[in-house]
């Protein structure tokens, strides 16, 4: 009778502690951003699907991301995604022990976020996107006309 209870109790758990029923199928993304060459810090990688929630992610020092789909659960949708990658950032941080952060205008040509040219079809599994991105962005576009 205890070896049935104990079973039993490790399945309710191994069904309920193994996530979110209602998360859609998600790809692992990561990758890796350059602007010019030269590792893009601080960007803002967005992956939009054709359906559904985007999934978001922001680079690091060297320019790595990995995307977020939701708090606790990582990827994408499987499927096809507009990418649009921003370096513009508002101040934040500054409180407490948290490190601030400067306001920074956007550097990132404007075919790269506001007309993106690049997509990306997200797979089960582990996928590798890296963006190497080339060019200025405009005056006209970065006043925001």
């Amino acid at each position: 009778m205890t070896t049935l209870i104990l079973t039993a109790s490790v399945a309710v758990c191994f069904v309920g502690c193994s996530g979110n029923g209602n998360t859609p199928p998600l790809g692992e993304v990561s990758g890796h951003v350059t602007l010019n060459g030269a590792p893009l810090d601080g960007a803002t990688v967005e992956f939009d699907p054709e359906n559904g929630r985007p999934s978001i992610g922001v680079t690091d020092a060297d320019g790595n991301y990995t995307l977020q789909f939701r708090a606790g659960a990582s990827g994408a949708l499987v499927g096809k995604h507009s990418v649009r990658i921003r370096s513009q950032r508002s101040a934040s941080g500054g409180e407490g022990s948290e490190a601030a952060v400067a306001a920074r205008s956007e550097t990132v040509p404007s075919e790269y976020n506001d007309d993106t040219n690049l997509s990306a079809e997200v797979k089960s599994g582990s996928n590798t996107f890296d963006f190497n991105l080339e060019g200025k962005r405009s005056k006209r576009a970065a006043a925001g006309a």
